[in-house]
């Protein structure tokens, strides 16, 4: 199985040369890279020269250099682009994650055993700090009933714990492998013949989620395989709570709902959702107002969600209610509410003020 890894860099010079040196490293022989570098301003363009002029490992090396940043949505299809029909299954790479030799051949196994599975999901492990275990980062993606998703496993001891393959809801975009023909058939339609396969109004940030959403409701699985492990260290592009990216947080949940959710399973879950989604906005008022009012224009994209949606429920092949029915668990508002009161009270004040 050819597969494709797709690297998507904005001012990732510090990272990407771990980043490539593992894919380079791959002991699955089927394995091209395209890095799309999304206007980088630092020195990952040197990076990037020194990449492809030295080939060691003889794999196919390609760069995608964008006018402009955009976004993680629209580099993945920028790379989407450019791959030759023979691609039978991408890979997803996150600059700041590193992946084992053997990660890429124990996903393709994943893929090549069952023709109904679209996504696999590795063992994503994060760095202790100051030298401690690692911990997990990500097994995958958690569908709670208050809309909030997770990465299951995040922040647990590593050691002992999601050893097991299983069936789960969709997996991170840090570091994944994708099968082409899931993404060309979740992909959305335009009038003009273009396809879209990860939803370039979300930029960043929930597009992952949605794409498993979508997923399920065309007929697609996800699997979890701990036995291909990677390193994601997280923050690779800079300080999170940025203006930018707490307004993507704040408003790409909420179109993620009104794209792929069941009507009647809003409503049951109505309550639940409203408090957190005014919670979270407080949070934002008090912690970066600066991005309060970006994330409120950016709810000018609901119009273009529906219209998602429309086109969504046509072609679904499950019921809309079957997916959160299926998947969706209870919402632990103790951790989450000790978290937002970390930011919001007084012991989060000294940390305000530095968000650009």
């Amino acid at each position: 199985m050819r597969v494709a890894a797709i690297v998507v860099a904005w001012n990732s010079a510090d990272d990407l040369p771990a980043c490539l040196q593992a894919l380079d490293a791959q002991d699955h022989d089927a394995v091209e890279v395209v890095v799309v570098d999304n206007a980088s301003a630092d020195g990952t363009s040197a990076v990037l020269a020194t990449w492809t002029s030295e080939d060691p490992s003889g794999r196919r090396r390609r760069v995608v250099t964008n006018p402009t940043n955009r976004g993680f949505a629209g580099g993945v299809n920028d790379g989407l682009a450019v791959l030759g029909a023979d691609v039978e299954a991408v890979l997803l790479v996150n600059p700041d994650a590193r992946a084992a030799p053997d990660l890429v051949r124990r996903l393709v196994a994943v893929l090549a055993a069952d023709a109904g599975v679209g996504s696999v999901q590795p063992r994503l492990l994060r760095p202790g700090a100051d030298g401690a275990e690692a911990v997990i980062d990500s097994t995958g993606h958690v569908f709670t009933r208050a809309r909030l998703w997770r990465n299951r496993g995040e922040g647990e001891p590593a050691a002992g714990r999601y050893l097991d393959p299983e069936e789960i809801f969709g997996a991170s975009g840090a570091l994944v492998l994708h099968r082409r023909a899931m993404l060309d058939d979740v992909a959305w339609w335009h009038p003009d013949g273009r396809r879209e396969v990860l939803t370039e109004d979300l930029f960043a940030f929930f597009d992952d989620v949605e794409l498993d959403w979508r997923a399920q409701l065309l007929g697609w699985r996800a699997r979890y395989e701990p036995g291909a492990v990677g390193i994601h260290e997280r923050g690779g592009a800079g300080p999170r709570r940025t203006v930018q990216v707490e307004a993507l947080n704040a408003s790409n949940r909420l179109l993620v709902i009104v794209t792929c959710d069941d009507g009647r399973s809003v409503c049951r879950a109505a309550p639940v959702i409203a408090l957190t989604t005014g919670l979270k906005l407080a949070e934002l008022a008090v912690t970066v107002p600066r991005a309060v009012g970006p994330a409120l224009a950016r709810l000018r994209l609901v119009g273009a969600a529906r219209q998602r949606r429309r086109q969504l429920r046509a072609r679904a092949r499950v019921p809309f209610g079957s997916v959160p029915a299926r998947w969706a668990v209870r919402f632990r508002f103790g951790p989450w509410i000790r978290t937002w009161w970390r930011r919001v009270g007084p012991a989060g004040a000294h940390r305000r003020g530095a968000v650009s």
